[in-house]
């Protein structure tokens, strides 16, 4: 289910390059329910973000040491000691990191998120929340 590495090149700046040469957005999805992984990872994919999938907290993890993210979706499967620890990484590692959590049926511990969103949310609900939250950090990072 990981998908570890992506169909993009590295570059020095620690961002994919696309086969076609623009830079894209990378993002981390990390969740415990494949269906629901595959169907965001797809509309994601398909809007021209390069993206990884994490089904387990220790190759999210390994995901987040070996590459910079500049939003990650942590869903409401994760259990939340296990998203609050991956956010906080994400956070340490590049505090400009954007993150959007999902939640089922309660919203706790949810700090260090940047936006919420319920987990029925559609795939295109999501890829506008992902849109929005690119938008503004690259607003924050430009000045």
């Amino acid at each position: 289910m990981d998908s570890g590495s992506p169909s993009r090149l590295l570059t020095a700046r620690g961002r994919w390059e696309a086969i076609t040469g623009g830079i894209v957005a990378n993002i981390l999805l990390v969740g415990y329910i494949a269906e629901l992984l595959q169907e965001r990872e797809r509309t994601l994919r398909a809007a021209g973000y390069a993206v990884i999938m994490a089904s387990t907290f220790p190759s999210a993890s390994a995901a987040i040491q070996r590459h910079k993210f500049d939003l990650a979706i942590l869903s409401f499967s994760v259990p939340e000691a296990d998203r609050n620890l991956l956010a906080r990484a994400l956070k340490d590692t590049d505090p400009n990191t954007k993150i959007l959590m999902t939640y089922y049926a309660s919203v706790r511990n949810t700090e260090l998120a940047d936006a919420l969103m319920h987990n029925n949310a559609s795939s295109e609900e999501i890829l506008r929340a992902v849109n929005h939250l690119l938008n503004v950090r690259d607003q924050d990072q430009a000045g």
